[in-house]
């Protein structure tokens, strides 16, 4: 397949009025803000501290990662399910938004009992509510999410639209829903006093977050048109749902754009993961293992939280910061990738920022070791430059999926979003828990603390090889628009 081979699908036009950009992105914000404010999860149920200073544990950390872990492995596969029966569903709203209208109360609702354990001590019960919240979430995602992902492809066949479109949807999701859910205990503070019914701050939060999941998830398949319906049944084919379902994932495989992407996005992925799991030890053990300059000491002052009364920084603060640096230079950037993707295409330049993040992880192995700047100006000096690739990979990734789909149509003469936005999904699952595997193996072998910090220093490297990977996967991505 090459370029030539998608010629018959339009590169240039507008399908979508300003609204129905703009509500359709909003949808994109839960997606980002929901499973942020889970990266405090832990802290909430066993490491927080009363104001009397008392260690407030809801449920024990053994019960508490079998939870976890529980609930993330068991919705694994619900996302090429979800998808595949999303693809068959036939209704007089469409394909995709009956699974958004009947998930997100569902799905708002538990993510609000994630937050509302019914004792304030560890209790069986606490145990049961947060399964069953967890789990609930887990798999409401998927129901709400993944035919929320497949209508993009479907809303506009124009690849400029797709482009724009993928990057406002980043805006709500990637950068201002994930910094939401980053800046959780800042919002916890500002309502520690209580809201309405709720006394105390994350029970009112997760109220106010819950709601808005609900009204961003309705509003984002409001105004949109599906375009396309399923045929009647499968006429002709005696094998049960299972097998057909089995079948449909496999067939996946022979589309030739396929394969190369997923393993593109696995790596990159996994690279993320290990970089997000490895910038609090970047901060606390690298950067906070040497006395900052007064330099160093003006800049963390301008961040709220992290310089003390003492005139002592908080590194495991800063840590956030550090992201947040990536995620709003990214933003920044949006409007000038949008263009050049469409000037050099989408796979060239995401085979470049591959490489140009691959370079920039690497060097955060030698942050500290060299005699230019503090480890803090290193640090932020090479976050910054992260910003531009991560933002060529938020803005192109979506629609080169779209391609992927279109291609798929070529061959079957079918719309098979849900399929391919499920079988993503699964893969990007496995990465989210491989990324932290890989970490942890390497922190436990090489050491993570700030006398033995090779295991950290190796880390970024490890993380860049994987995009390394991901680039040469992607080389072999058969279109080139």
């Amino acid at each position: 397949m090459t370029a030539a081979d998608n010629s018959t699908q339009p590169s240039r036009g507008r399908a979508l009025s300003a609204w129905q950009k703009f509500t359709y992105s909003l949808g994109n914000f839960g997606v980002g803000y929901a499973p942020a404010t889970f990266a405090f999860l832990a802290y909430y149920y066993y490491g927080r501290e009363t104001a009397a200073g008392e260690k407030l544990v809801l449920v024990p950390v053994t019960a508490y990662s079998i939870i976890w872990f529980l609930c993330n492995a068991l919705n694994g596969i619900t996302d090429p399910v979800v998808g595949y029966l999303s693809d068959r569903t036939r209704s007089r709203l469409g394909r995709r938004k009956p699974w958004v209208l009947l998930g997100a109360p569902l799905l708002a609702l538990s993510f609000y009992f994630v937050w509302a354990p019914p004792d304030t001590t560890p209790t069986l019960a606490n145990q049961v509510v947060l399964f069953a919240a967890l789990f609930g979430f887990w798999f409401f995602f998927t129901v709400v999410v993944g035919p929320y992902l497949a209508l993009l492809p479907e809303i506009t066949p124009y690849d400029n639209e797709r482009v724009k479109l993928s990057a406002l949807m980043s805006v709500f999701g990637d950068v201002l829903g994930t910094l939401g859910g980053n800046l959780l205990p800042v919002f916890v503070a500002l309502l520690a006093g209580g809201l309405l019914i709720f006394t105390n701050g994350y029970q009112a939060l997760a109220f106010l977050g819950a709601l808005a999941v609900l009204a961003f998830s309705v509003l984002a398949v409001s105004f949109v048109k599906e375009r396309y319906q399923p045929p009647e049944s499968d006429s002709g084919d005696s094998r049960g749902w299972l097998r057909r379902a089995l079948g449909e994932f496999r067939s996946t495989f022979h589309n030739p754009a396929f394969p190369p992407y997923l393993v593109g996005v696995f790596f990159y992925r996994t690279a993320i993961m290990i970089t997000l799991t490895l910038t609090p030890f970047v901060a606390t053990k690298i950067i906070g293992a040497v006395e900052p300059s007064a330099g160093d000491l003006d800049i963390l002052a301008l961040l709220p939280g992290v310089v003390n009364d003492r005139g002592l920084p908080d590194f495991e603060q800063a840590a956030g910061y550090l992201m947040m640096v990536v995620l709003v230079g990214a933003m920044l950037l949006f409007v000038p990738v949008s263009a050049l993707a469409a000037r050099l295409g989408k796979k060239k330049l995401f085979v470049v920022a591959l490489f140009l993040l691959g370079g920039v992880l690497g060097g955060m192995s030698l942050i500290g070791l060299v005699p230019v700047l503090t480890p803090l100006g290193q640090a932020l000096l090479l976050f910054a430059l992260a910003a531009v690739p991560v933002a060529i990979a938020l803005v192109v990734t979506r629609p080169l999926l779209a391609d992927v789909i279109d291609a798929d149509e070529e061959i079957t003469g079918l719309r098979r979003e849900g399929v391919y936005n499920g079988m993503e999904g699964l893969i990007m699952k496995v990465a989210a828990g491989l990324g932290p595997l890989l970490a942890g193996i390497i922190f436990e072998i090489f050491g993570a603390s700030r006398a033995h910090s090779l295991g950290i220093r190796i880390c970024g490297p490890v993380a860049g090889a994987c995009l390394v990977l991901a680039a040469f996967a992607f080389r072999r991505y058969p279109i080139e628009k």
